[in-house]
């Protein structure tokens, strides 16, 4: 039974450390090209005030300013995207906290569906680990004849 039991806490936690895995992306700097997206950004703004416009009706126009780029009037879901509510993986927030765990992270995650699902599965992850602990723990209880 000991074996068993050792088996499974290891499944466990290697389920749970597999799990748990936040994606990493390589990201470098080039200041020269940022600036030059930032002036140009600058110039599509001063053109917009001026001519009293919308970002709308420039695309439309396919005008000079607004070729080669790609611009979003919602930027609130870009800038929050990668945001880990106090840098922890939200995996870590669900499977500790459990259903707490998942309304902090929607909710200091603005509403974000990829961090809230990590934050589910975590939770899943506690709740199924309860269960079979339980269920092993009971099974062990009955097959030994100490319970009811």
């Amino acid at each position: 039974m000991k074996k068993f039991l050792s088996i499974l806490s290891v499944l466990c936690l290697t389920m749970t450390f597999a799990m748990a895995t936040e994606p990493q992306q390589a990201f470098s700097l080039n200041e020269d090209e940022i600036s030059a997206e930032f002036d140009q950004l600058d110039k599509i703004e001063k053109y917009v005030q001026e001519s009293d416009v919308t970002l709308e009706e420039l695309q439309a126009q396919n005008s000079d300013l607004v070729s080669g780029i790609e611009l979003s009037a919602d930027t609130a879901g870009a800038l929050a995207a990668d945001e880990l509510p106090l840098g922890i993986p939200a995996f870590w927030w669900g499977c500790v906290l459990t259903l707490l765990g998942v309304i902090l992270v929607y909710v200091l995650t603005d509403q974000d569906k990829e961090q809230t699902k990590k934050a589910l599965i975590g939770c899943l992850v506690t709740a199924g680990a309860y269960i079979i602990f339980y269920v092993v723990l009971y099974g062990a209880i009955w097959g030994t004849g100490i319970g009811f």
